[in-house]
């Protein structure tokens, strides 16, 4: 018999982590030959729902609540980026969970595991029904399985608004759209990211990304990309009128050597 995923025993023999392991084919690499970002996210959220299935809280354990999980908040910092035909492994765990929030944390590798970067996430539970944040004090026992501290990373912050900024517009339309039937976390990457030409990219690598998924948006919204630079650090933030849906911090580096993660201070 299934067991509730209320029972604070459920933890016992669990997997505390969960380990996967790719091939990056030419077709899933950006002009330059590696890993694009978006990729990468959507990677993140594949293994931490095959995770979240394997401990008992995925779709299929909280769907009768009318609960899902969503991504708030994301920290990403990579000294390398897998190429084209590498073989490459993400690992991903549990690094704290309270009443409203439950923070994941993940490293990336070689397939010798040799360590490219860390991500770190924040997530959240929605009721299906209200579009409201759900209280998931009833799943407080997979606290059980959180091993804090492994990440070597700062955590996923909520970036600020932008300052003086350059504004350019764009409308969700079908294929920007998710399960959920709102716009799919990675197409605010995307429409992040086209924002510098492919000169830019050429020239740089992105080594520090965070971002901060505040409201839904929907198909046939129309957005206003804001962006502010200074030296290596962009700030963004993606409005639908009055309403800040998400906001980004966004650092570059020469593209050669492919080394140093973060922002330039």
């Amino acid at each position: 018999m299934m067991m509730k995923i209320e029972d604070k025993d459920h933890a016992v023999g669990l997997p505390r982590q969960w380990e996967m392991e790719w091939f990056l084919t030419p077709a899933e690499c950006n002009p330059q030959g590696r890993m694009p970002l978006t990729l990468l996210i959507n990677r993140l959220i594949e293994i931490a729902t095959l995770h979240a299935n394997a401990i008992g809280i995925g779709y299929a354990d909280i769907v009768e609540r009318h609960h899902t999980w969503v991504l708030s908040r994301v920290a990403v910092e990579m000294r390398r980026y897998p190429g084209v035909n590498d073989t490459y492994r993400i690992s991903t765990w549990i690094c704290s969970v309270n009443r409203l929030f439950s923070e994941r944390d993940f490293c990336i590798m070689t397939a010798d595991g040799e360590v490219l970067g860390w991500a770190r996430t924040v997530w959240g539970m929605l009721d299906t029904d209200t579009r409201r944040a759900a209280d998931i004090s009833y799943m407080a026992w997979i606290e059980a399985l959180a091993q804090p501290g492994r990440c070597p990373i700062e955590n996923a912050s909520r970036p600020q608004s932008p300052g003086e900024y350059t504004t350019e517009h764009y409308r969700f339309t079908y294929c920007d759209l998710d399960f959920n039937r709102h716009v799919n976390s990675s197409r605010y990457i995307e429409l992040l990211l086209n924002q510098w030409p492919l000169e830019f990219h050429d020239a740089n690598r992105l080594t520090r990304f965070e971002i901060a998924y505040l409201h839904e948006a929907y198909s046939g919204e129309e957005v206003e990309v804001r962006l502010s630079t200074a030296g290596s650090e962009t700030r963004a933030e993606l409005t639908a009128g009055s309403t800040a849906l998400c906001r980004a911090r966004l650092c570059f580096s020469p593209r050669e050597p492919e080394v140093q993660a973060g922002c330039s201070h």
